[in-house]
């Protein structure tokens, strides 16, 4: 039971508050401030009544040792431990307390393990150390500077687990290390890992640099493999994703092989970093896409074998991204630096309260992620934290790309460093987000959205206007888009062919544009278009003709994994925790969609193979695209770097005529719904995408 008459809080160097209940107040009370065998004299400065407490402001002329005990003494006798309150938000604590070097967590060797952790307020730290036969010990660590505790153990520690106790603001509290790499189930305890003993990655995927060049799918690990008519061997798991030679029931391949054959050159994989809303030691209770981040520098023990095992979601993790890498298919991580699931129970605020993440006027947190939290990605420790791990990321487990989810929470300032730290590192790596716009205030003027024009040019931008324009309204399924049958969007429809770039219509590169129909939040475009129609025909020919509008564009295509076969969530929403019945890909899709999958095959292919899709800048835009839209609403869509071609993307059944030069030749079609009058004369009566080739 807390007995203090009052309580008090250190909000700057040379400032302090204490509140006192107004039982216990009396106005000429004096107080002083003990510490560092100091007596300090406090200066009221300021009082306020504040409902049934009194808060006086108080400066002092000391400087205060933030690792030692500071009491605050009335001079009636009563005193109480001084917090660390509004200090860890101010510049001056980010400028002192910024440790910039690269060996924060653990660092192993056979001889010894040094551990460090960041924690400048904390006034007491403590290693918990359990050996493989689970004896435990605990042993203090020692402040060294910049907010930074060390200690080194001359023994060989690796099967260790461990975590920290730490004394902060009047109590210790247990957590794991912010910094760690390795885990037991359920984030209990971090693990020493020799990581010169995991799996040995071998291969490495091609890929230019270059963001139009990427052909994106994403897709959840679980999803992926845990169709139960399917022979895997490990449903649901990293290693899933390994096996070979999987068939549908039609003879078909699934799986990897699957991905190889389609021809995409990048898998974006939702979260596989550690995160809550399951439980790994029962792995059919709960279902989560990811989004919940608990440990940032472990692998999800959800997809592994064993999740009590440190090593065997490490070592199936780095499988599954060599064996992609050995198809030849570059590996993109989906991050979550935005929030955390529970910033109480997150290392960050047992460690340093009050500094990781955006508070309120009456610091409370804020809420704009609509998760309970939002990390302050500007304050030094937090962005060193973000780029330490994507670096980590790409080094340890050879990631080729980064999708930063609610990018538009994250400071243009860290993005840029992080992204010129990852080029430095590998200038073929790929770094792109969700760019909303989601502050209002003053705030928005320093958050990487897509408006904001101090984004480096190198990340790119989820572009959610070629999703609105082309499929129809997110969030009002029943309002259609181009490709459902809105033919007025058909202009709008001219800008998002050329990139959204050309004139700067959206951005200065097309190759900033990252263009979708479909992602894993939302409905499925097919699922969408249910509240248009029911005429499952129609649909497949409006799909079929946005995925190709998605791959045949400038800029960077993406695609929802099973969205070329018409995948379904049954209408669901938002299913983050809906299940594997409603989140599984269901591969009898592929065998009963064979031909339309064939097609979207060649459509990947057409485009890896010309130049024609490689446009930038809107000077190449102007010499090398043209885009007329006809009459009929139906667009015509002229590309010359290279072979020549002529696209012509038609929303509506009603029949038309096109003439094309007598140069070009048909190439491809989505429909077979048309007739050569002659040479350059064609008849076409589907809707489709239709193109003819110099």
């Amino acid at each position: 039971m807390d007995t203090r008459k009052f309580y008090c809080y250190l909000d700057h160097f040379d400032e302090l508050t204490i509140i006192v209940p107004l039982k216990n107040y009396r106005d000429n009370t004096v107080y002083t401030l003990i510490g560092n065998d100091e007596l300090i004299e406090l200066k009221i400065i300021q009082k306020h009544n504040i409902g049934t407490e009194v808060k006086l402001v108080c400066q002092f002329d000391a400087y205060i040792h933030l690792e030692m005990d500071y009491h605050i003494k009335s001079d009636e006798g009563e005193t109480s431990e001084l917090y660390t309150g509004k200090i860890v938000r101010t510049d001056l604590f980010d400028n002192i307390y910024h440790y910039k070097k690269n060996d924060l967590g653990f660092t192993y060797t056979k001889e010894s393990t040094k551990f460090k952790v960041w924690t400048p307020v904390a006034k007491v730290v403590t290693l918990e150390l359990v050996s493989p036969k689970g004896v435990v010990t605990t042993q203090s660590m020692i402040y060294q500077n910049l907010g930074v505790w060390r200690l080194v153990i001359d023994r060989d520690l690796e099967g260790y687990r461990y975590r920290y106790h730490v004394y902060v603001n009047g109590k210790t509290q247990i957590l794991t290390d912010p910094y760690g790499i390795a885990s037991n189930a359920n984030a209990e305890y971090n693990y020493i890992v020799d990581l010169s003993k995991t799996y040995q990655m071998k291969h490495k995927a091609s890929f230019s640099g270059h963001p139009s060049d990427a052909i994106i799918y994403e897709l959840h690990v679980r999803d992926f493999t845990i169709d139960s008519t399917l022979n895997f061997k490990h449903p649901g798991q990293y290693l899933g994703l390994t096996e070979k030679n999987i068939k549908t029931k039609s003879g078909l391949p699934a799986g990897i092989d699957y991905l190889k054959s389609l021809g995409v050159t990048h898998v974006q994989l939702m979260p596989v970093f550690d995160f809550d809303g399951i439980d790994e030691l029962h792995p059919n209770q709960l279902y989560n896409w990811g989004y919940n981040p608990r440990q940032y520098n472990v692998p999800s023990g959800w997809f592994s074998t064993d999740p009590n095992d440190p090593y065997a979601r490490i070592n199936e993790l780095k499988q599954m991204i060599d064996t992609l890498h050995e198809y030849n298919i570059n590996v993109v991580m989906d991050v979550v630096y935005n929030h955390v699931f529970d910033a109480e129970v997150f290392p960050f605020e047992k460690l340093v309260p009050g500094y990781a993440y955006h508070v309120d006027r009456e610091g409370i947190y804020t809420n704009v992620s609509g998760c309970h939290n939002d990390l302050a990605t500007h304050r030094k420790m937090v962005r060193k934290f973000i780029i330490d791990s994507v670096l980590y990321w790409t080094n340890e487990y050879k990631i080729d790309g980064f999708r930063f989810d609610l990018m538009g929470l994250i400071d243009t300032e860290t993005m840029n460093e992080l992204r010129q730290e990852l080029h430095n590192l590998d200038e073929h790596l790929l770094v792109y987000g969700e760019g909303w716009k989601m502050y209002s205030s003053n705030t928005a003027d320093r958050m990487a959205h897509m408006g904001n024009k101090t984004v480096i040019y190198t990340i790119g931008f989820f572009n959610d206007r070629f999703r609105e324009t082309v499929k129809g309204a997110t969030f009002f399924p029943e309002i259609k888009g181009y490709a459902t049958g809105r033919l007025e969007e058909a202009p709008i429809v001219k800008e998002m062919l050329l990139g959204s770039a050309h004139n700067r219509f959206m951005f200065k590169y097309a190759t900033q544009s990252v263009n979708y129909v479909e992602c894993h939040d939302n409905r499925t475009f097919f699922d969408k278009c249910l509240h248009i129609t029911e005429d499952i025909s129609l649909i497949k020919k409006q799909q079929k003709l946005a995925t190709s509008m998605v791959l045949l564009s400038q800029g960077v295509p993406f695609i929802h994994s099973g969205q070329e076969f018409y995948r379904t969530k049954q209408d669901d929403e938002n299913s983050y925790r809906s299940g594997d019945e409603i989140n599984k890909i269901d591969w009898s899709l592929y065998d009963e969609n064979f031909d339309d999958v064939s097609y979207i095959q060649s459509i990947i292919e057409l485009r890896k193979t010309s130049d024609n899709f490689k446009l930038k800048a809107s000077s190449e835009l102007d010499t090398s695209a043209e885009v007329i839209v006809l009459q009929s609403k139906s667009i015509l869509y002229k590309l010359t770097d290279g072979d020549e071609l002529i696209i012509l993307f038609k929303p509506t059944e009603l029949k038309e005529t096109i003439i094309i030069p007598e140069d070009y030749r048909f190439f491809l079609s989505s429909s077979n719904l048309f007739q050569a009058i002659d040479a350059q004369t064609y008849e076409i009566s589907d809707i489709g995408t239709y193109i003819f080739k110099k």
